[in-house]
C-alpha cells in the first residue's frame, strides 16, 4: 500500500525521530488510508513524554488538549496533529495499539516500519467489519461511549458489527448512562446525520433508550387515527429518514412527536386525538436537549419546528403577519421541510394533504415576497453600531428584535437612517 505523508506531518514525525524518540501516525488517519480516504486529521503516538515533544517541536504553536491535557495539539488549519505519549505503562507501541477501541483503529504506520497491524484491522476494514479491539469487553467497560461509537463508524462506513461486539453493546448498555452528557451528544448528533441513521435508531433502539429513555413512550404506541399507519415510534423513525441529513432538522423529528401518548384524547367516532401535542413534545424536546447540554440556539431552533409542525398557517393576511413575527420568516423553508416529512411518514392514502401543504407553502412564500418581511440579519443596523450608539452590551439582542418585529409590522421602515433616528429618539431614553 502507497501511503504518502502530508510533508508538515512529516516534518514533526522526522523532529521526534531525530530527538531518538519514537513516532507512528495512528487510529483514523490510518484506517482512512486503508479505505483510500483522506485524514481529517492526524494522531501521533510517542514514547516520548509531552514535556520532551513540547520542546522538542519549540518551533511550533502547540496547546494542551484532550482529557486532562493528556495531549499536545499543533496549530496547522490544513493538517491538524493531536500528540500522545503512549497510554500504558510499558510504553510501547504495541501496548498502546491494544488499549484502543475496534481493530479498524488499532492500526499504526511510519515510513520507516511501515503500516502496523497486531490484530486484524486490515482485514476487518478489507471485511468492512467492526470489531472489538479485545478479547471480551473490557474496551467498553472502561469507556461504554464506544457502544455509540460502534454504531456511528457502522453508518459513516457501511460497515456491520460483528455478532460478538453487538452482543457486548447490549450486554453493556447500561453502562452509557454513567457517560458524560456532552459525551453523549456529539455522538448522537453524528449518528442522526449518517446515511440510514433511521435503521441504526431502529436496530439499536435499546442502546439509545440509555441516551433518550423518554423515547420508550413511542415504542408499540397505537394512534388510533387513520391518518397513520405506523405506531407513534416507527412514524419517528419515518419522517427521520424522509428528512434531508441535516442535524436540527433530524433533532425535529426525533423528538415531534414525542409527547404524543400524554394528550391522548378520542373524538366522537372514536378517532384519537393528540391536541397541544407538538406544544407538549417542543417542551419535553427542550427538557431533553438541555440534559444532553445542547447549545440555547440548536434548542431554540428545534423545539420552534416541533411546536409549529403540524400547524395550520391561516387565511387571513392579519393573522399570517402574526405568525410570521411569532415564528420567523428565515424559518418557514425549514417548517416545511419538517410538515412534509412528517406527512410522507403518514398513510399514503392521505396524499390530498400532501398538496395543502405545497398550497400553503406557496401561499406563505408568495405573502412574504408582497410584503416587508425581511430575515433578522438583513436589518440595516448591526448590534456593533447599537453599541456606539450608547445601548447597552447587554441589551442589544432584545433591542435588534424590537427593531424586527417593528419593521415587520410596519411601524419602522429598514432604512439605515431611520433606524438610527429610532434608537436615539426612543431606545436610549429609555436605557
Amino acid at each position: 500500500m502507497n501511503i504518502v505523508i502530508p510533508k508538515p506531518v512529516n516534518e514533526v514525525l522526522n523532529i521526534i525521530n531525530e530527538k531518538g524518540y519514537e513516532a507512528y501516525i495512528v487510529g483514523g488517519a490510518v484506517r482512512n488510508w486503508v479505505m483510500q480516504l483522506k485524514p481529517t486529521n492526524y494522531n501521533i503516538s510517542t514514547n516520548a513524554s509531552l514535556e520532551q515533544i513540547k520542546s522538542a517541536l519549540k518551533d511550533y504553536q502547540t496547546f494542551y488538549c484532550g482529557e486532562n491535557d493528556s495531549h499536545l495539539g499543533i496549530v496547522n488549519s490544513k493538517f491538524p496533529m493531536d500528540i500522545a505519549k503512549y497510554r500504558t505503562k510499558e510504553n510501547t507501541l504495541e501496548a498502546d495499539l491494544a488499549t484502543r477501541d475496534f481493530t479498524m483503529n488499532a492500526l499504526a504506520y511510519s515510513d520507516e516500519d511501515g503500516l502496523i497491524d497486531y490484530n486484524t484491522g486490515i482485514r476487518d476494514i478489507n471485511n468492512k467489519i467492526i470489531k472489538l479491539n479485545g478479547e471480551d469487553d473490557e474496551i467498553f467497560i472502561k469507556d461504554p461511549l464506544r457502544i455509540l461509537r460502534a454504531i456511528r463508524l457502522s453508518g459513516e462506513y457501511a460497515m456491520r458489527i460483528d455478532l460478538e461486539t453487538q452482543t457486548f453493546m447490549k450486554d453493556d448498555k447500561d453502562l452509557v448512562k454513567n457517560v458524560a452528557p456532552e459525551r453523549l451528544r456529539d455522538e448522537l448528533c453524528k449518528i442522526l446525520v449518517v446515511p440510514r441513521a433511521d435503521f441504526y435508531l431502529r436496530k439499536y433502539f435499546e442502546i439509545f433508550l440509555e441516551v433518550i429513555p423518554e423515547l420508550s413512550l413511542l415504542e408499540n404506541y397505537n394512534q388510533n387515527d387513520p391518518a397513520h399507519i405506523y405506531n407513534a415510534l416507527e412514524h419517528t423513525f419515518v419522517s427521520i429518514k424522509m428528512v434531508e441529513p441535516r442535524l436540527d432538522l433530524r433533532l425535529a423529528m426525533l423528538f415531534h412527536d414525542i409527547a404524543k401518548p400524554f394528550t391522548y384524547t378520542k373524538d366522537s367516532e372514536g378517532i384519537g386525538r393528540y391536541p397541544n401535542h407538538a406544544k407538549r413534545s417542543a417542551d419535553m424536546a427542550r427538557e431533553i436537549m438541555n440534559r444532553l447540554k445542547f447549545n440555547k440556539k440548536m434548542i431554540q431552533k428545534v423545539t420552534k419546528l416541533i411546536e409549529y409542525h403540524d400547524y395550520v398557517i391561516p387565511e387571513n393576511d392579519t393573522q399570517i403577519k402574526q405568525f410570521l413575527i411569532k415564528f420567523g420568516v428565515e424559518n418557514i423553508d425549514d417548517l416545511y421541510k419538517i410538515k412534509k416529512a412528517n406527512q410522507y411518514a403518514k398513510n399514503p392514502a392521505f396524499v390530498s394533504e400532501m398538496t395543502k401543504i405545497e398550497n400553503e407553502y406557496e401561499r406563505l412564500k408568495k405573502f412574504t415576497r408582497k410584503t416587508a418581511f425581511i430575515k433578522r440579519n438583513e436589518i440595516k443596523l448591526t448590534g456593533k453600531e447599537l453599541v456606539e450608539l450608547g445601548v447597552k452590551q447587554d441589551k442589544v439582542g432584545n433591542t435588534l428584535e424590537q427593531i424586527y418585529n417593528s419593521i415587520l409590522s410596519g411601524k419602522l421602515k429598514n432604512n439605515h437612517d431611520k433606524l438610527v433616528e429610532y434608537i436615539v429618539n426612543n431606545i436610549i431614553p429609555e436605557n
